[in-house]
C-alpha cells in the first residue's frame, strides 16, 4: 500500500523547520470501546506483576538501591513501549501504569533518603527528562501537573498544615509566577520559526502546570457555601473543612497583597481579549473584584488565570479558573477568623454599590463581546451540568432519607444553647452533653480515624451514659456507636447547630435533647431538637 501524499500545509512546515522532516499523518485510531478494553485489560495485567514484584523483593523495596533500580527499569520500559511505533495495542496501553508504578518506587526512595526539599528539585528533573522522552501530549500535560505540585513542595516543604500559612501562598504565587512567565515565553516563540517546535513541546507541560494549581486554590479556600451541608460528615468533609479555620491566622497582609496584584494583572489582560471591555464604567466591578481578592488569598491567582486564559483562547482552563473563582466566593462565608457582622457588612457593600451601578448604567448599550454560539459538543455542556446538579442533589436527598427511615432514633442531651444568631435570622448553636473530646488540631490527617462514642440507650431511645472509645477499641454489646464530625475546630455529632421556623424562638428555649438517626456503624443525622417529655419541637 502506497503511502498516502501529505498536505500542502506539512510540506510548507517541513520545508520552515516547524516540523521534523520524518512527520507523518497520524494513524487511524481504533474505536474508543477497543481502547477502553484495552486500556482495561493492560491495568488488570499489571496486578498480578506488581505481585510478583512484592514476593520476590519483600522488604528490599524500603532500603538500600532496589526502589531506584525498580522504578528506574520500569520508566524505561514505559519510555521504550510509547516510543516504538511497532508495539501493539496492548502493550502501549501497559506503558502508562509501568510509568506510574516506575515513578512511585523512585518517589518513595527519594523522599525516603534524601531532604525534604533536595527530593521534590530531583523529582521535577526526572519529570522534564520525561517530557522530553515521552511522546504523547496527554502525558506532557500530566508531567505539568506532577511539576506544579513538585515545585510547591520546593518552596514551601512538606509542612503544610499548621504553622504559618503565609510562606505556603508566597510558594503558590511564585508557581503563578513561573507559569505566567512560561505563557509569555510560549507566546514569543512560536511567533517565530526557530522557537516554535520548543513552543510545541512545553505548551501541554505548562497548561498541566496551571491545571495543578486550581485544585490547590479551591482546597487552600477552604469550604465554599452550602457544600459542607450536601457533604454531610466523614471523610469529604474532612479533606473539604481541611484549611477552613486557619488561613488567617497569621500572615494575612502578604497573601492580600499577592492577591490584590493578580486580579488587577488579569482584569487588565481581559480587555486585549475584548476591547469592548475598555470603558471606564467597568472599573466599578473591577474595583469590587479587587477589594474581595483582598479579602480572599486564591481568588487574585483565579482572575490572573482567567484572563491569561481568555487572552491566549484557552477555553477549558478559563472555565476551570471561573469555577474555582466561585468556590473561592462562596468560602467567604466560612472564613471564621472574620466576625459575621463584617462579613454581612462587606456583603451587604458590595452588592448596593453593585446595585447602584447597574442601575445607572442601565440606559447603556448592552455589552457585545462577540462570541460565537457554541458548537458540537460544547451545546450540550450546559444541560449535561445540569442534569449532573440535579443527579448529586437528588442522590444526597435519597441518602438522607434512607439514614431517617432505617436509623435508630436516640436522644442526647443538650448542653447550654444560643437560641439566636444576630446574622442568620432564627438560628440555635447547639452543644451536646458529651465527654471530654480532643482537640481535632491533634489528628494528623482526614485518613485517620475519626474519635467515637459509645452510648447506652435507656428504654426512651435516650443516651444515658456516654463514654469515649479509644483507637480499634470495640462497643460493648448492646450500646449504640456514635460517630463524630469536625465542625468549625472542635468534634460533634453531626452538627453544631439547627435552624428553626422564624417566630418559634421562644418554643425552641425549651429544647433538652437533640433528636437523632444513627445507623448501626455509627453514622447520624440530626432530624430535630425535642422538650424533657422527648416531644419534638417546632
Amino acid at each position: 500500500m502506497s503511502t498516502p501524499s501529505l498536505p500542502d500545509w506539512m510540506v510548507q512546515a517541513q520545508q520552515q523547520g516547524l516540523l521534523p522532516p520524518e512527520a507523518g499523518l497520524p494513524a487511524a485510531e481504533h474505536p474508543w470501546p477497543v481502547q477502553l478494553l484495552t486500556a482495561l485489560g493492560a491495568w488488570l495485567a499489571l496486578i498480578p506483576f506488581v505481585i510478583f514484584l512484592a514476593l520476590l523483593l519483600g522488604r528490599a523495596w524500603e532500603h538500600g538501591v532496589t526502589a531506584y533500580v525498580v522504578g528506574l527499569l520500569l520508566l524505561a520500559a514505559g519510555v521504550g513501549l510509547l516510543r516504538s511505533e511497532s508495539v501493539g495495542r496492548f502493550l502501549e496501553q501497559l506503558a502508562l501504569p509501568l510509568l506510574l508504578l516506575g515513578l512511585g518506587s523512585v518517589g518513595y526512595a527519594l523522599g525516603r533518603d534524601l531532604p525534604s526539599r533536595m527530593a521534590p528539585a530531583l523529582g521535577l528533573l526526572l519529570c522534564a527528562a520525561l517530557v522530553l522522552a515521552l511522546p504523547r501530549h496527554w502525558l506532557r500535560l500530566m508531567l505539568g501537573v506532577a511539576g506544579a505540585w513538585l515545585c510547591l513542595l520546593l518552596v514551601r516543604g512538606p509542612h503544610w498544615i499548621g504553622g504559618d500559612f503565609a510562606p505556603l501562598w508566597w510558594s503558590v504565587y511564585l508557581t503563578l509566577g513561573l507559569w505566567g512567565l512560561a505563557q509569555a515565553w510560549l507566546h514569543a516563540q512560536g511567533l517565530r520559526a526557530p522557537g516554535a517546535a520548543a513552543a510545541a513541546l512545553l505548551e501541554p507541560v505548562v497548561r498541566g502546570w496551571v491545571l495543578g494549581l486550581l485544585p490547590v486554590l479551591a482546597w487552600l479556600s477552604g469550604p465554599t457555601f452550602m457544600m459542607s451541608g450536601g457533604l454531610g460528615s466523614g471523610l469529604a468533609r474532612e479533606l473539604h473543612a481541611a484549611f477552613g479555620a486557619h488561613l488567617w491566622a497569621s500572615g494575612r497582609m502578604g497573601p492580600a497583597a499577592l492577591s490584590v496584584l493578580a486580579a488587577a494583572l488579569g482584569l487588565a489582560a481581559l480587555p486585549q481579549a475584548w476591547p469592548v471591555l475598555r470603558q471606564w464604567r467597568l472599573l466599578v466591578p473591577a474595583l469590587l473584584l479587587l477589594g474581595l481578592a483582598f479579602v480572599l488569598p486564591a481568588l487574585g491567582a483565579c482572575l490572573l488565570v482567567l484572563g491569561l486564559a481568555l487572552v491566549r483562547g484557552r477555553r477549558v482552563l478559563a472555565l476551570g479558573a471561573a469555577a474555582v473563582a466561585l468556590w473561592t466566593l462562596g468560602s467567604f462565608y466560612y472564613q471564621l477568623a472574620l466576625p459575621l457582622t463584617d462579613k454581612a457588612l462587606v456583603l451587604v457593600a458590595s452588592g448596593a454599590v453593585l446595585g447602584a451601578w447597574l442601575w445607572l448604567t442601565a440606559e447603556r448599550r448592552p455589552l457585545r463581546l462577540g462570541l460565537a454560539k457554541p458548537e458540537g459538543a460544547a451545546r450540550w455542556a450546559i444541560p449535561l451540568c445540569g442534569l449532573l446538579c440535579l443527579g448529586v442533589v437528588n442522590g444526597l436527598i435519597w441518602q438522607k432519607e434512607q439514614l431517617i427511615a432505617q436509623g435508630r432514633p436516640v436522644f442526647v442531651g443538650l448542653a447550654p444553647v444560643d437560641p439566636r444568631s444576630l446574622i442568620q435570622g432564627d438560628y440555635m448553636r447547639v452543644n451536646y452533653a458529651l465527654p471530654a473530646l480532643p482537640p481535632v488540631a491533634e489528628i494528623a490527617g482526614p485518613w485517620q480515624e475519626r474519635p467515637r462514642l459509645e452510648a447506652r440507650l435507656d428504654a426512651r431511645g435516650v443516651a444515658t451514659e456516654v463514654r469515649l472509645l479509644q483507637a480499634q477499641e470495640a462497643p460493648a454489646a448492646g450500646t449504640q456507636l456514635l460517630m463524630l464530625s469536625p465542625v468549625n475546630g472542635h468534634w460533634t455529632l453531626v452538627s453544631d447547630a439547627w435552624y428553626f421556623q422564624e417566630g418559634q424562638e421562644p418554643r425552641m428555649r425549651a429544647a433538652a435533647f437533640g433528636e437523632f438517626r444513627v445507623m448501626p456503624d455509627g453514622r447520624a443525622l440530626l432530624v430535630g431538637l425535642a422538650d424533657r417529655n422527648l416531644q419534638r419541637l417546632p
